[in-house]
């Protein structure tokens, strides 16, 4: 068996755990990214909607998504490469119950440097012509956002963090983590044994298994979701030409552009702790058809639109929809950053510089703290809110 050692080891090859990898390796540290084998279009991050937006009910969510705007506007100059980045404008439609509601966030991410503002309905027709507005009180708007694509983030971090001496190597499963005395020491990677200093635990949805297949005592308050995905021709459709990227809190659904004629939504399958082999089977049509039945309602045209691609993965929610990012008080030299609750995309890159500071003696990161894995066993969850923003 080949041995490798290295400052910090990270389990996950997809955008949250490239991320860390390639922070970590442009700081200096010794880096190993360990990616599990097999297609990597069966991850999360290859099947997310890619959306590049700040709107949250969450003000910890909205502040790492700020950190991680400016990546994403300027990646060639950042990061390097074209990760795709589209602006088309971002749009939270909620209806008269929650306008108040809705009015505070906006003035707590405007305090954030949000550019966002709210609109009536007849602003928001004025430049998005062709959406039905009817049961719509007030539209929050962010002009500058918009969706990047997931897959050449996640490999452009990958390949930069190679370039600065990162070693990828593929496992299955991810790797089995070693442990010694109670503590993790690295990870049994195929022929090769891994020696770190700090594991990190970012593999997603499989997270658990990973700490399952390794025989460590820790049981994670984390539960794998499946969620769908689909494309529809949108060339027929009277808001195609001007579309935003929408959430819809009265319906519960999201819709945005894609590409050049197309429409992308989400399909909602309320499957929980879904079997690996079934992740990734496409969204049932019985679930598409109500979807487009909802979004039809707003997005006039979609449910009879023909079906272009349709997609589905498995990602890690917590109960309390907040990420799980920091030290296990339970299990010495593993950090943790999983649990993203379909919205790991587009904080990836605040995530990654801050875990990687942490993990190289800068202290304790304040943009952070509310994601401690403790908070369970501590009594600290995050409380439930009467609005909750749809993350994907």
């Amino acid at each position: 068996m080949t041995t490798i050692t290295v400052d910090v080891a990270v389990i996950g090859g997809g955008v949250v755990g490239a991320g860390i990898a390639y922070h970590l390796a442009t700081a200096g540290a010794s880096v190993a990214l360990v990616e599990q084998e097999g297609p990597v279009s069966r991850s999360a991050t290859w099947n997310s909607a890619g959306q590049v937006r700040l709107h949250h009910s969450d003000p910890a969510d909205a502040r790492l998504a700020a950190l991680a705007f400016d990546t994403f506007e300027n990646w060639a100059d950042v990061i390097g490469g074209d990760v795709g980045f589209r602006r088309t404008g971002f749009a939270f439609l909620v209806g008269e119950q929650h306008t108040g509601l809705l009015d505070d966030n906006v003035k707590l991410l405007a305090r954030l440097g949000v550019d966002t503002t709210v609109l009536s309905p007849a602003e928001f027709a004025t430049a998005h012509p062709g959406l039905n507005l009817q049961d719509v009180a007030v539209v929050a708007y962010e002009p500058r956002s918009g969706y990047a694509d997931p897959a050449r983030a996640a490999r452009t971090l990958t390949d930069r963090a190679r370039e600065h001496g990162a070693a990828v190597l593929k496992g299955a499963g991810g790797g089995r983590l070693r442990h010694s005395g109670g503590r993790v020491v690295g990870v049994d990677v195929g022929p090769t044994a891994v020696s770190a200093g700090e594991v990190v635990l970012a593999a997603g949805a499989w997270s658990g298994e990973v700490l399952a297949r390794s025989g460590l005592p820790l049981v994670l308050p984390l539960r794998t979701r499946r969620v769908g995905l689909v494309t529809a021709d949108g060339t027929d459709l009277l808001a195609r030409p001007s579309l935003p990227m929408v959430i819809d809190d009265l319906t519960g659904t999201y819709f945005r552009p894609h590409l050049d004629d197309l429409v992308l939504f989400g399909v909602p399958l309320d499957s929980w702790d879904p079997a690996p082999e079934d992740a990734n089977k496409p969204p049932e049509r019985e679930r598409e058809a109500t979807a487009r039945a909802l979004i039809d309602r707003r997005l006039p045209g979609l449910a009879g639109a023909v079906r272009r691609t349709a997609v589905a993965a498995a990602d890690g929610y917590t109960p309390d929809r907040r990420a799980l990012i920091g030290p296990s008080s339970q299990v010495p030299g593993l950090y943790l950053a999983t649990g993203f609750n379909g919205g790991g995309f587009k904080v990836a890159p605040s995530v990654g510089a801050a875990v990687a500071a942490e993990l190289t003696g800068a202290g304790g990161r304040p943009e952070l703290a509310p994601y401690r894995p403790d908070r369970f066993a501590a009594g600290r969850p995050v409380p439930a809110e009467p609005l909750r923003y749809l993350t994907m």
